[in-house]
């Protein structure tokens, strides 16, 4: 080989190498999480991961990442044998918000849940509302149309009875279709606390393939707040992949109180009156000249 030759060949395989690993570096650098992208959690150990239980919450996002996932079909059931069933004490302290029961504490330290708020200086607020009842709700479409108009994002817990209603299916497309959140409240025909854990799990595949049915077969149900939890239940959900949302405290719009709802989690009651979307345009319009930014539960 001729010794120009040799030093070409020399130059492209240094030009090749750095070309390599200035692409590693910039890969490496887009991977580091924002820690204001999304709400907060207590993320504790699933099969198949090594995290430890933090035994309370986390002050970092949720990790986007898609696990490994095991088909609901597939869940040992027997991982639930000898997990409490009776309904925990959810009472959460106004100061640490916190659960106030230590016993509450120690039965969720293996399970995957939300409780706390995003965390001092954050600008994020979450409404969440519950569409319980059958019957249809044109109020709701007026959530939507603020939330369009605002381009903000909302979430919406739904009953099995609100699913399964097919005049509502027109409607939850559109929360689909418009990015909003929807989380379930599981089947409201049953006992969720007397079923065995077998029907539990059935009752909730079945709310997804429903949602499935309505909007394709890509939607997920990522979110689980039950009127009432028990231990079993949790790791349940937990072992489905839900992360189980509990209240924090309800929508309040009188400027006194408006301090309780800054980077909280809000719950509203499934009664969604004209009253309460005349408080809820006033608060968001306020909220947003002060800076705030209203997001829908991601993962």
């Amino acid at each position: 080989m001729k010794k120009s030759q040799l030093i070409t060949l020399i130059i492209l395989f240094i030009a090749v190498s750095l070309f390599i690993w200035v692409g590693a570096c910039s890969d490496k650098s887009e991977d580091v999480p924002d820690p204001d992208a999304t709400i907060s959690i207590n993320k504790t150990s699933a099969p198949g991961n090594t995290a430890l239980p933090t035994g309370g919450a986390t002050t970092g996002p949720i990790s986007t990442a898609e696990p490994t996932k095991t088909p609901a079909s597939e869940i040992d059931l027997t991982q639930l044998n000898g997990l409490a069933n009776d309904n925990l004490n959810l009472s959460v302290s106004p100061d640490t918000k916190e659960f106030s029961s230590a016993a509450t504490k120690t039965a969720l330290e293996q399970c995957t849940y939300l409780l706390s708020n995003p965390g001092s200086g954050s600008n994020d607020i979450y409404l969440a509302f519950l569409l319980h009842y059958s019957d249809v709700n044109p109020r709701v479409e007026k959530l939507l149309e603020l939330a369009k108009n605002k381009n903000i994002k909302f979430t919406f817990y739904v009953s099995s009875m609100y699913l399964n209603e097919e005049a509502n299916a027109d409607t939850i497309k559109k929360i689909y279709n418009e990015g909003h959140t929807i989380g379930s409240r599981g089947d409201k025909s049953i006992d969720q606390l007397a079923v065995s854990a077998g029907a539990l799990r059935d009752s909730l595949v079945n709310m997804e393939k429903r949602l499935q049915a309505i909007v394709g077969e890509n939607a997920k149900i990522q979110f689980y707040s039950p009127d009432f939890i028990s231990q079993r239940n949790a790791r349940l959900a937990t072992l489905m992949d839900y992360t189980v949302t509990f209240k924090l405290c309800n929508f309040v719009t009188d400027a006194g109180s408006r301090a309780q709802v800054y980077n909280g989690v809000q719950f509203q009651s499934s009664e969604i009156s004209d009253n309460l979307v005349t408080q809820v345009s006033s608060f968001v319009e306020w909220a947003m000249s002060q800076g705030y930014t209203f997001k829908g539960f991601t993962k």
